[in-house]
């Protein structure tokens, strides 16, 4: 009889090692395992707010994340690896956000972090990133993130909300009155949407007139719009997420504040359809990092968004294929193409292990990636100092019931100066 060679696996083997491989809790995507037990897995840890008031960011990040990876295993993995997906939910809240993280890293050994949409836990997740050596993306856009509450362990693959108001103001702020009201959430982005705005109406010889702050969530805006005077205001600048703007906008409306008063957003409507926001979204200006509808996208983006929305289980008009609820379209791209950095960093560093980390920091540093699959949103630049990059940004407004691309400025003409330089720190 044959003795059978032991290069072979057998039915029962494999069925064995693909018991052992969701025993043991993790998750490898598209790739093999036959394959996995030759090589130790890249991991990657998704801290993503898949619950509380930012779900909408949570659940369509993981999407997003995990598309990019089952993607990336399906072609072989990075540098030969496969890459294997913790998912942990922030839940919108900093302090589970820290505890998760620190599971993330220190009990399942994530090599990479793919952050939440959420500026308060990322600003508490920097320090926690560089005590452990472990490299973070991040996609909340307050400022500060890459600026002085950052540190070299961070990178930032969205725009911040500087680019926001930089976009506007050389578009639509010089036709709107000089008279402006700000109100934000009362926490790290509020806060920065509010300091850039005035940053920028400033500049442009604008007056405030009011500024107030209410906590995330908050049901009843008629006691912060009754301080408004519709005579002595043009513009009230919301720096609110969600459903938050949407109770803002309605109840400025019902007010009757809309007839004479614009509203800027400080982001897009995510999980909004132009139904929800009713007659008070004509009112509504807004500046986004990504475009929702395929058929506003330059011709050039159209076929990886496709491609990229399909992964996703995302349609044309940026909902749900399935529940046809609306996604964060404005967003989601950037916890995908953060996978993708990865991937470019890895390969350019020959990144083995954390002891590498340096290594892949400086390869991404000023790194700049064309259109693509992996990277649908566009041409883009990673800043060498901050790690902030440079990306497109839209102005839009909806009209005859649809969101319109009113501009699209390119991220070179978004440019500011670099306020940290993380290179002068020691790794």
């Amino acid at each position: 009889m044959k003795k059978k060679s032991n290069n072979k696996l057998t039915r029962r083997d494999f069925i064995k090692t693909t018991a052992g491989a969701i025993g043991g809790a993790t998750i490898t995507l598209g790739f093999p395992n036959i394959i996995l037990a030759k090589k130790r897995p890249i991991r990657i840890g998704a801290l993503q707010d898949l619950t509380g008031p930012l779900y909408s960011f949570g659940r369509w990040g993981k999407r997003s994340v995990a598309g990019a990876v089952k993607r990336i295993n399906e072609m072989g993995g990075i540098a030969g690896r496969p890459v294997e997906l913790k998912v942990e939910d922030s839940a919108t809240n900093v302090q589970k956000g820290v505890m998760k993280l620190r599971k993330l890293i220190l009990k399942d050994k994530c090599d990479f972090i793919i952050g939440p949409c959420n500026s308060g836990i990322t600003i508490a997740s920097a320090p926690i990133a560089k005590e452990t050596n472990t490299i973070f993306f991040a996609y909340g856009t307050a400022l500060s993130i890459t600026a002085h509450k950052g540190n070299r362990y961070i990178f930032r693959g969205i725009n911040n909300v500087r680019h926001i108001f930089k976009a506007l103001a050389m578009t639509v702020l010089k036709e709107m009155g000089k008279r402006y009201y700000c109100m934000g959430a009362d926490y790290e982005w509020g806060h920065s949407v509010v300091d850039e705005a005035k940053r920028v109406f400033d500049k442009e010889g604008g007056k405030l007139i009011g500024e107030e702050y209410s906590p995330i969530g908050t049901e009843d805006f008629i006691p912060y719009l009754n301080k408004i005077n519709p005579d002595e205001v043009d513009v009230i600048i919301a720096g609110y997420f969600t459903k938050d703007i949407l109770k803002l906008a309605t109840q400025a409306y019902e007010l009757g504040l809309t007839k004479k008063v614009q509203i800027i957003g400080g982001a897009m409507p995510t999980g909004l359809t132009v139904k929800d926001l009713g007659p008070a979204g004509d009112k509504i200006w807004f500046s986004g990092y990504g475009i929702r509808r395929i058929a506003n996208m330059p011709e050039e983006l159209k076929k990886y968004n496709l491609e990229f929305r399909k992964r996703i289980g995302m349609d044309e008009e940026g909902r749900d294929i399935k529940t046809k609820e609306m996604g964060a379209a404005s967003y989601t791209w950037a916890p995908w193409e953060h996978v993708y950095w990865v991937k470019k960093g890895i390969e350019k560093s020959g990144w083995n292990s954390k002891k590498d980390n340096l290594k892949f920091m400086m390869a991404l540093e000023g790194m700049h990636v064309k259109a693509s699959y992996e990277f649908p949103q566009g041409d883009k630049t990673m800043r060498a100092e901050d790690h902030q990059v440079f990306a497109s940004q839209t102005v839009s407004k909806i009209e005859n019931g649809k969101f319109v691309v009113k501009a699209i400025i390119p991220g070179e003409k978004l440019y500011y100066p670099p306020l940290v330089d993380y290179r002068k720190e020691k790794v």
